[in-house]
């Protein structure tokens, strides 16, 4: 049986902050933002391809 398949956008980095290191108030509220919202990315891609992987496959 051939491997389950895993579409090549699940295997790909997710963008969180790569700015100057942040000094105010503003650009920290920036960074946490673009950091929270690339680790649920990540995550999301996890489940995702956890689910693929632990999928019966097709016909079973």
């Amino acid at each position: 049986m051939p491997p389950p398949r895993v579409p090549a956008d699940l295997l790909q980095p997710c963008p969180g902050y790569t700015g100057p290191v942040p000094r105010e108030e503003g650009e920290i509220s920036d960074a946490l933002l673009a950091e929270a919202r690339g680790r649920a990315c990540a995550n999301n891609r996890l489940i995702a391809v956890a689910d693929i992987l632990n999928s019966p496959g097709p016909g079973l």
